[in-house]
């Protein structure tokens, strides 16, 4: 099943053209590790759920293992096109199906709770796919775990 809106006024929409903003830092919001767009694009709604059918195999058996996986697009923009070999004018084509406009700077696709070896091989099997550059961004947590011996047999001063 394809990605479309439930509900939309009409079909035949200009689609504005992509920006080319400056390059803005984009951050992960949900996942651990990330994809992170560095040209602006569109995507079509066979090619997101193409990524979706991808991605369930990293994220297989995720009721034990609570894996997940977010993809920060969704297909709002109508696509219409003209009949092969009809001639110019005449209005606008018909409907032909639904894409997403994606900026650049933004995180597409977010891993968390997957190992760090799986999401870099799915991660580099959809940069394969995208047509435009991208990078894999990463969180890295600087809690590092220290026993509670050890803190209570070392001194400390709090200077006010």
């Amino acid at each position: 099943m394809l990605l479309q809106p439930r509900k939309f006024l009409h079909k035949n929409r200009f689609k504005r053209r992509t920006i080319y903003k400056p390059f803005r830092q984009g951050f992960l919001k949900y996942g651990q590790t990330g994809l992170q767009l560095l040209q602006p694009m569109r995507l079509h709604s066979k090619d997101i759920s193409k990524y979706k059918l991808l991605l369930k195999k990293a994220c297989k058996r995720s009721d034990m293992t609570l894996r997940k996986f977010w993809i920060c697009a969704f297909p709002h923009l109508p696509l219409s096109r003209k009949i092969v070999g009809s001639r110019m004018g005449k209005g606008k084509g018909k409907f032909d199906g639904w894409c997403s406009s994606v900026s650049a700077g933004v995180v597409f696709i977010e891993f968390k709770n997957l190992r760090p070896g799986r999401s870099n091989y799915f991660l580099t099997q959809i940069q394969y796919r995208l047509p435009v550059l991208s990078k894999k961004i990463r969180f890295y947590n600087s809690y590092i775990p220290i026993p509670l011996s050890y803190l209570k047999s070392v001194p400390y001063f709090v200077f006010w």
